[in-house]
């Protein structure tokens, strides 16, 4: 295990039914209930030491020392079922996570309601933004970027009573211009989709996780959380595919080629 690095996972919606209205694709993140508490055993069995998110950054960034080997868990979209089935997990085991909301879904159908949210915060859950209203920061100008921080931390705040700090670039999109903004706009923490271990002396680099899909096994999770570079060495060359793909398409192309042909066999695999 790497010292010092910390194995961060991203989770999205904890289901298995297709949810009608939902982006392309997305289905392929529905990690089941059972998968999800089978995912949290195989912590527990590797006695993974689960860091609460809030020790890893400050208002200059990274913590610059304290941060022992360990994993942090974060929940992108504000799905519904962060509340009815990732909190009462977390609760059991006294774990905290880090979830990262999207203002504009926010009491649609299979998403959080503000009254969740609040109960997520009270429970000492941290609360981050994922967008206003999950557009990809790569497709937008620098004004059209600024607004959709600004709305962002603005309805948080109004809701929770304090700016969230963290922001997860929704579709891992957006780049350095997007995590310059997002600086500029008072987010302490960027988190992205780049697969590696995270490690605090990276100061204000941003925070690198592993997406769960579904199918990802107990023994993935066990790999990561144990930060066996067989497992993140798998991780990190698919990534590196998608990213040469998305520079070579562009954002808009990209999507639609990852959801027609990079997600389809795992897509093809659903009940």
């Amino acid at each position: 295990m790497s010292a010092g690095k910390v194995a961060v996972l991203m989770y999205h919606r904890l289901g298995s039914e297709r949810l009608p209205g939902r982006e392309e694709g997305e289905e392929i993140y529905a990690v089941t209930p059972e998968s999800f508490e089978a995912h949290l055993e195989a912590l527990e069995a590797a006695r993974a030491r689960v860091i609460d998110p809030g020790s890893l950054y400050s208002a200059r960034g990274w913590a610059p020392t304290g941060i022992e080997p360990g994993v942090c868990l974060t929940f992108d979209d504000g799905n519904g079922s962060d509340h009815d089935v990732g909190l009462p997990a977390l609760l059991r085991r006294g774990w905290r996570a880090l979830f990262f909301i999207v203002p504009a879904w926010v009491g649609e159908p299979g998403y959080l309601g503000w009254s969740e949210v609040r109960e997520l915060s009270r429970e000492g859950m941290g609360i981050g933004a994922h967008g206003f209203d999950h557009t990809w920061f790569g497709r937008l100008d620098e004004s059209e970027i600024r607004h959709q921080l600004r709305e962002a931390r603005r309805l948080l705040e109004a809701e929770l009573g304090a700016a969230p700090a963290a922001l997860s670039l929704p579709g891992g999109s957006g780049g350095r211009r997007a995590v310059r903004l997002a600086r500029e706009e008072g987010f302490a923490l960027v988190a992205t989709s780049e697969p590696r271990l995270a490690c605090p002396a990276d100061g204000l680099a941003p925070l690198p996780r592993f997406a769960l899909r579904r199918g990802d096994s107990p023994e993935t999770v066990r790999g990561l959380a144990e930060q066996d570079w067989t497992v993140v060495g798998r991780r990190r060359g698919r990534h590196l595919l998608l990213h040469s793909l998305r520079g070579l398409l562009g954002e808009g192309p990209y999507a639609r080629v990852r959801s027609l042909w990079v997600d389809r066999s795992e897509v093809g695999r659903l009940p």
